[in-house]
C-alpha cells in the first residue's frame, strides 16, 4: 500500500516532539511494508541524505515563504478558518499534491497536524485520510491566557481559539479517523463533538530509551527539554527561572539550569548568564545532552497531550519534576515513586532540591522511572494497529 504524508515542516533533524512522532509513525508503517511518499514544507536549504530515503521512499519539498504565509493567514482568518491552516497553505504545495495524486496514485493520506487538512479538503481525499491531530489544540489555546511570553503570540492564541475549536469539530465529523496521543484529549473532544466523535483514535507517544542506565551524572545540573519556539515551552522556562529556580539556588548555589531545545526565542536566550543558566539551542544528540543531568523539570502550564520531554528524560534515567496538568496524560506516573508531581513553586523547588541533595532518592527514582518508560512506552507498542485504521 502506498501512503502519502503531508507535513508542515521537514521532519529532519529530529528536533521536536512533532517530527519525532511523525517519523516514528513512518518507521512503524515502513515495518508493515508501506511505501511512503512525503510532501513537506521547508524553510532553510536542505541537503537530502541517504538516511532520509531509508524512511521515505519519495520526498517532495516545497519552500515556505513568509510573505505568502502571512497573506494566507489573513485570508483564512477573514474566511473563518484557523490562522495556522492559512500560514501553511500555498498553491505550490497544492500543485505538488495534485501532481502526486495523479502520478503516484497513493492509496491513503495522512495529514500531520490539523494545519495540513485543507489540502485534503481541496483535493477531495477526506474519506481516504487520517488526521494525525496529536493534541487537542483548542484545549491548549484555552490555557494560553496563563502563559508568560510574547504579548503578540498570546493575542494570536486568543484569536485562534474560536477558529480552532470550530474547525476541530468539523474535522472530527468529516474525516474517518483522527488520531490523538492522550486519553484526556480524547475525552475533551468527545465532550466537544458529541455523537460525531466516533472517528477519534488513541495512539500515544513512545520513546527510545538508552540501552542501559547511565552510571554517573552531574549532581548540580537541572535540564528542561523542548522545542523552544513554542509558547508553552517558553512559558514553562520563564516560570521556572523567575519563580522556582531562585528558591533552589538558595539551597544549592551552584545549581545549573540548562535549556535544551531548538529555536530559543530572544527572551529565552537572554536568560543565559554564563554561570547558573545555559541555553544550548539545537543539539545533535538529545540523549547525550540529557543523560548526565541530575533531574529534568517540566513546569508546563499550557499544554495538551503527552509531553515527550517527560518520556525522553525518564528514558535517559533522569528523574522528572512536573506539573499535574501534564502528569495526567501519562497514567503510569506515580508521585514520589517514579517522579515528583507538584503544582506550587515552593513545593516544586523543594522536590528539585531533594533530588539534588539526596543521591539515594535520586538514583532510586531514576531506576523506577526508567523501567516504567522502557516497559510501557516503546514506539512499536504504542503504535500497534495504526495500519488498521488506514
Amino acid at each position: 500500500m502506498k501512503l502519502c504524508l503531508l507535513a508542515p515542516r521537514f521532519p529532519f533533524p529530529e528536533n521536536g516532539g512533532d517530527v519525532l512522532r511523525i517519523n516514528n509513525i513512518a518507521r512503524y508503517l515502513k515495518s508493515k511494508n508501506f511505501e511512503l511518499v512525503l510532501i513537506s514544507f521547508y524553510e532553510d536549504e536542505i541537503r537530502l541524505k541517504k538516511e532520509y530515503f531509508a524512511l521515505y521512499d519519495t520526498i517532495y519539498m516545497i519552500k515556505r515563504t513568509k510573505i505568502v504565509s502571512l497573506f494566507m493567514s489573513a485570508f483564512f482568518a477573514l474566511s473563518g478558518r484557523p490562522i495556522q491552516c492559512g500560514y501553511y497553505f500555498s498553491f505550490a504545495f497544492l500543485k505538488q499534491l495534485r501532481r502526486t495524486i495523479k502520478q503516484e496514485l497513493p492509496d491513503e493520506f495522512v495529514s500531520h497536524l490539523l494545519r495540513m487538512v485543507p489540502y485534503l479538503e481541496v483535493t477531495g481525499q477526506e474519506k481516504k485520510s487520517i488526521v494525525e491531530m496529536t493534541d487537542a489544540l483548542s484545549k491548549t489555546y484555552g490555557l494560553s491566557a496563563k502563559a508568560k511570553g510574547s504579548f503578540i503570540k498570546k493575542m494570536i492564541y486568543k484569536m485562534e481559539l474560536h477558529l480552532i475549536r470550530r474547525y476541530e469539530k468539523y474535522v472530527v465529523a468529516r474525516f474517518p479517523k483522527v488520531a490523538l496521543v492522550s486519553e484526556d484529549d480524547i475525552r475533551y473532544l468527545e465532550e466537544q463533538c458529541g455523537r460525531n466523535s466516533k472517528s477519534l483514535a488513541l495512539y500515544t507517544n513512545g520513546v527510545d530509551c538508552m540501552p542501559v542506565l547511565p552510571t554517573s551524572y552531574n549532581n548540580h545540573k537541572i535540564c528542561f527539554v523542548g522545542n523552544m519556539r513554542t509558547l508553552q515551552n517558553q512559558d514553562a522556562v520563564l516560570h521556572f527561572v523567575q519563580d522556582i529556580f531562585p528558591i533552589i539556588k538558595k539551597a544549592v548555589p551552584d545549581a545549573v539550569f540548562t535549556v535544551i531545545g531548538a529555536e530559543p526565542s530572544e527572551s529565552i536566550q537572554a536568560l543565559a548568564d554564563g554561570k547558573n543558566i545555559v541555553v544550548t539551542g539545537f543539539v545533535d544528540d538529545i540523549q547525550a545532552a540529557v543523560s548526565d543531568c541530575c533531574l529534568a523539570v517540566a513546569p508546563v502550564r499550557v499544554a495538551a497531550g503527552i509531553q515527550n520531554k517527560v518520556l525522553v528524560a525518564m528514558g535517559c534515567g533522569v528523574p522528572v519534576v512536573l506539573f499535574p496538568l501534564i502528569a495526567k496524560a501519562i497514567p503510569e506516573l506515580s508521585d514520589g515513586e517514579n517522579c515528583f508531581i507538584c503544582d506550587e513553586a515552593d513545593t516544586f523547588a523543594q522536590s528539585c532540591i531533594r533530588l539534588l541533595q539526596e543521591s539515594k532518592t535520586r538514583d532510586a527514582m531514576s531506576k523506577v522511572g526508567y523501567e516504567m518508560v522502557k516497559e510501557n512506552y516503546s514506539w512499536n507498542e504504542k503504535l500497534e494497529g495504526y495500519e488498521k485504521i488506514l
